[in-house]
């Protein structure tokens, strides 16, 4: 048996922290490799992935790497093993970094408190810090991951070992052009932006997909033209994930006719910023999960035809949304906290919700985010109608904060779940306007405060595993504000893996 090295290819694609290394083999082998932990920090620590793809004799080895450290002469260990399991090749390699040049705003290492260093290590595990401007950290905060042009990873969704991302040419929150891609950043194919019409749009803010893998994002009218007839942000999107040939375009802006929106929005802002997926709606038919910034409103779709299925007002300000009368109207008076602004209103499948959890029947839990965006002194909302300009009122925006909606379709009931998660305010109060989020993270939140630049893991009770300040860096010159990403979330070690997998795929 002869397996022979090739050559190395350091960033082949986008990822500066990723390399191809080239074998041949003469006969059928898989593959493991660990990216060994920095001699220079003894908590650091090593990266390890194993191929279940078996490598016939007639092809080039094309193996991915990641999770290279900047700025180090990187030992990479590879282990070729054949059909029956066997050991037959186990050889170090060094792939060196030192030489790669990084932008400014790059931070290389993030300093975790960890409440309980035992449960930190057990919760956070092997996943990474991935955050929307394309950079991620391991449980040590040393960067491992690195995307060096104008992709926008703005969603931060992996799906079947793809990430999907919008380019950000035009210097914009909206991605003109959207891509599917992997983690090296090698273009798997780009979405075709257009409708059946020739109307071009662009991407933002989010992403899901249905149980016959068909995706959903939001678009808006690109060149940008808002008007009341075409509102800011107003569109979904449903796409085949596997051609990404658009298979509709739904416009919701004249449902929000005679709507109100939060004073610091933009005039005919509708802002829908979150999707998520339920198997059961009204009707025994899946629905997509849409929310509303602008207006603070959540309401459920049909994957058929983008219909509005149901709504709740989880802002309580706009009572009078949809248009359409025959929508149904879910009781939010059980609801204490209504959320201002709020970002990632997205299922939660935490166990302490299990009673209120049953998707078989419409039952599901909301975590929110809620920005407390624009308030007045007695925190009420500072609204205004939706096609006019902002007014002069006073608001002010007091620290986020996490909340839960349990959401029960047969009983047409929305009711506060849980007390809301409020966020440490020394050194710095959690405060965002805009942005920010809160994912699932096994039975924890992960929770992402966009101006504060903070990023948390906590229990349902609010109790902190890990706390890491100055996620995101400064602009050179900057004051203590502004800084933005828009999301961060833990990518865990499942979603590593079927990325590697992916690019594998993709690579042979």
């Amino acid at each position: 048996m002869t397996i022979t090295y090739v050559k190395t290819e350091l960033a082949p694609a986008d990822n500066q922290l990723a390399a191809y290394i080239y074998f041949t083999s003469d006969t059928p082998v898989s593959y493991s490799y660990t990216v060994s932990k920095r001699t220079t920090s003894p908590t650091s620590v090593d990266f390890t992935y194993t191929s279940d793809l078996i490598y016939g004799v007639s092809q080039t080895i094309k193996i991915p790497v990641i999770g290279l450290y900047a700025q180090y002469a990187n030992s990479v260990q590879v282990v070729f093993k054949d059909e029956a399991g066997a050991e037959v090749f186990n050889q170090a390699f060094t792939i060196s970094t030192e030489d790669q040049v990084y932008d400014t705003s790059v931070i290389f290492h993030l300093d975790i408190e960890k409440t309980d260093p035992a449960l930190f290590t057990s919760v956070w595990g092997n996943s990474w810090l991935m955050e929307s401007s394309g950079r991620g950290y391991d449980q040590n905060g040393d960067l491992r991951f690195n995307f060096l042009s104008v992709y926008h990873l703005q969603p931060l969704r992996i799906h079947n070992g793809y990430i999907y991302t919008g380019s950000d040419e035009d210097m914009s929150w909206y991605g003109r052009r959207f891509f599917k891609i992997d983690i090296l950043g090698n273009v798997i194919f780009e979405f075709d932006m257009r409708d059946s019409d020739g109307n071009h749009y662009s991407n933002t803010h989010d992403l899901v997909w249905d149980s016959a893998g068909d995706i959903y994002m939001f678009g808006n009218d690109s060149p940008n033209r808002i008007t009341n007839t075409m509102g800011q942000d107003a569109l979904v999107l449903k796409f085949n994930d596997q051609t990404g040939k658009m298979i509709w375009a739904k416009n919701y802006t004249s449902e929000y006719s005679g709507s109100q929106i939060l004073n610091n929005s933009t005039p005919n802002d509708i802002h829908l910023n979150s999707l998520s997926w339920i198997a059961s709606s009204p009707n025994n038919e899946e629905a997509v999960i849409v929310h509303s910034r602008s207006t603070s409103t959540t309401f459920g779709i049909s994957i058929v035809d983008g219909s509005i299925l149901w709504v709740i007002n989880t802002g309580n300000f706009n009572p009078q949304f949809p248009v359409n009368p025959e929508t149904i109207h879910i009781d939010n008076s059980g609801i204490t906290n209504y959320e201002n602004g709020a970002h990632t209103v997205c299922t939660t499948n935490n166990s302490a919700f299990a009673e209120n959890i049953d998707p078989t029947v419409g039952k599901f839990v909301l975590s929110v985010f809620d920005n407390r965006s624009c308030l007045d002194a007695n925190e009420n909302p500072v609204v205004r109608p939706i096609n006019d300009n902002a007014t002069t009122d006073a608001y002010s925006t007091p620290p986020a904060r996490i909340l839960f909606y349990a959401v029960d379709l047969a009983a047409k009931t929305a009711v506060e779940v849980h007390a809301p998660i409020e966020l440490p305010t020394t050194p710095i109060i959690q405060w965002t306007d805009f942005m920010g989020g809160v994912f699932d993270h096994d039975d924890y939140f992960v929770i992402f405060t966009n101006h504060a630049r903070s990023f948390f893991i906590s229990d349902v009770n609010g109790n902190m595993i890990a706390t890491i300040y100055d996620v995101i860096s400064l602009p050179d010159g900057a004051p203590q504000f502004p800084a933005e990403a828009y999301r961060a979330r833990l990518f865990n070690e499942t979603e590593l893996t079927d990325v590697i997998t992916a690019a594998s795929i993709h690579a042979n």
